[in-house]
């Protein structure tokens, strides 16, 4: 189970607790386990928890709190640990033997909550689900139903947004979206440079041209620190929105320093795709680990003869820097200092050494010396390829292997790419022996300009929330678009049928295998990426050695941050 599946969990049986205790007569406070649910969110949550702040939590008097405490520390469930050399401050932790029958206890309840409400597998077990993911939702999606009360043919809502293929699903089908929202909805479709910079231009004006920009996740950090974007929490709040039917990655996207910011509406995963039929005839199975990538890519390139082993995205600038990026967090470590909870990263509190580059360290010279390695046995292209050229040269079976983000999937479907299609297989981020795999998470959110003035917002915000409902992902789904960032749509048996794609994205999520750490919300990013990629392409050029490389790296970055007053 992931660290947020047990949180939620936790809030459960929080809530369900508290109903007989604190709003009937039917029960007292359990002191005892509100020490151990809170002494166990703090945990979750990576977050300092004292005998004080225990002893608060427990909802009874000090005496009688400080005695559950002492019985939990002399039962080995608490870990008493001085926090000076005076010794006269404490610290709490959950030893081992809490976090195992605090699991186990999960596992329990999360079993039973899926045998009440008929979520259990063919062998019986009921753990194939997230939990307080919106699986009561019929089974079967319908159409988009219109909005019960429009927002007005008086109005228009005009919509800034990325070519990919929601947004061409929403443009080409705007009098339908215009019938259904009971409004005039236009959408402008800009590649992601312009499409950044026209977010940015928007933002001088008096009042906002735009009503919704869509924005991809790296941004979020300057757009949310510059309050380019306008928090959406009070909303959230205000209308009662359920987030909880969505992929807990793909909301987390649009969230900055604990504010929600964005609501998802096409976020994607990268994977590493494969020919199936390439690696049987070399007798290879799916890569697991970085080395299985690397002896796949020099067997198949030796294997094929006249077909490249891989194709990389090691084109200048913006995306070596991603690969770079993507691939440091495949041997466990971000590129910033960010507080480590169990196998994840805190994204949500960065502060002060937090921001300290980790680029010229033991991980970021086995990240080098695997890309370099890769070079050996990619196709010629690689050094000048991007996002959509490298997918394009894998498609038409001019390589064996890529990376890619599982929305660029539908071009394996086009022409050119039909006779490969059946072929292609995929798998999230292989990783360094030793570690979790785990694959980025990027695409879009939407989210409202803060120079939108306050008699748009209401009307924004419906047009947001309708686009992003359960059945209009369905509808992005069959007109193409390889994202589900929501439980219940990936559920539907028509969408799962569409492509085996969403269901394993599905599970990786509920396996906690898609993660925000590896491309972390920071105002700097932007200027992180400029560093690497200039960098990281000349050490591929081999016109700078490894050591070179990651040396200019971390101390640029180090500059960049301290020049803001990250640290001293």
């Amino acid at each position: 189970m992931t660290r947020d599946e047990l949180i939620r969990i936790l809030d459960f049986a929080d809530t369900s607790r508290q109903i007989c205790s604190d709003r009937t007569n039917l029960a007292a406070p359990d002191a005892r386990w509100n020490i151990i649910s809170y002494s166990m969110r703090r945990h979750l949550e990576g977050k300092l928890l004292t005998i004080t702040s225990a002893a608060s939590a427990s909802g009874v008097p000090y005496g009688t709190a400080m005695r559950r405490i002492t019985e939990l520390i002399d039962e080995e469930l608490l870990h008493k640990r001085p926090r000076s050399n005076t010794g006269r401050s404490f610290s709490l932790h959950p030893t081992r033997k809490l976090i195992r029958e605090f699991e186990s206890y999960a596992l329990q309840l999360k079993a039973h909550v899926g045998k009440t409400f008929g979520f259990v597998q063919n062998d019986g077990t009921a753990s194939d689900f997230f939990f307080g993911g919106s699986y009561m939702t019929a089974k079967i999606l319908s159409f988009p139903n219109a909005m019960r009360t429009g927002v007005g043919f008086d109005k228009k809502i005009k919509i800034l947004c990325s070519p990919d293929p929601t947004f061409r699903t929403l443009k080409q089908n705007a009098r339908t979206i215009n019938e259904l929202c009971g409004t005039q909805v236009e959408f402008t479709l800009l590649p992601l440079n312009e499409l950044y910079a026209a977010i940015l231009q928007n933002h001088e004006l008096e009042q906002s041209e735009y009503d919704i920009v869509n924005f991809d996740l790296p941004w979020l950090g300057k757009f949310a620190h510059d309050e380019i974007l306008r928090p959406l929490s009070d909303l959230i709040e205000n209308e009662r929105y359920n987030s909880s039917d969505f992929h807990t990655a793909a909301w987390k996207g649009g969230r900055y320093q604990n504010r929600q910011y964005g609501i998802p509406i096409q976020p994607t995963t990268e994977l590493l795709f494969y020919r199936s039929d390439l690696l049987n005839e070399a007798g290879l199975t799916p890569p697991q680990t970085t080395e299985d990538v690397l002896l796949a890519a020099r067997t198949l390139h030796k294997f094929r003869g006249t077909t490249p082993g891989i194709v990389m995205n090691y084109g200048r600038g913006l995306p070596v820097a991603h690969t770079f990026v993507q691939t440091l967090a495949d041997f466990g470590q971000p590129i910033i200092n960010l507080q480590q909870i169990d196998n994840e990263f805190d994204v949500d509190h960065i502060e002060g050494e937090n921001f300290r580059p980790m680029i010229d360290t033991e991980a970021g010279h086995r990240t080098a010396e695997f890309l370099k390695a890769l070079l050996d046995y990619a196709h010629p292209k690689s050094l000048k390829c991007s996002w959509d050229e490298r997918i394009a040269i894998f498609a038409k079976g001019d390589a064996a292997m890529t990376y890619g983000w599982s929305v660029r999937a539908a071009a394996f479907g086009k022409e050119g790419a039909k006779d490969i299609h059946d072929k292609i297989g995929f798998t999230c981020h292989p990783s360094v022996e030793g570690k979790p795999m785990v694959s980025p998470i990027g695409g879009f959110c939407m989210g409202m300009p803060a120079n939108l003035s306050d008699e748009r917002r209401q009307s924004a915000w419906k047009v947001m929330e309708y686009l992003a409902r359960p059945e209009m992902m369905k509808w992005y789904v069959q007109n193409g678009s390889h994202t589900s960032p929501r439980f219940s749509t990936s559920a539907d048996p028509e969408v799962q049928s569409f492509s085996k794609m969403l269901g394993y994205l599905d599970t990786m999520e509920r396996q906690g295998m898609t993660q925000n750490w590896p491309r972390p919300p920071v105002p700097e990013i932007s200027g992180i990426f400029e560093i690497l990629g200039n960098v990281i392409h000349q050490m591929l050029l081999k016109d700078i050695t490894i050591k070179q490389a990651l040396l200019t790296c971390q101390n640029s970055i180090d500059h960049l941050m301290r020049e803001n007053g990250r640290y001293k």
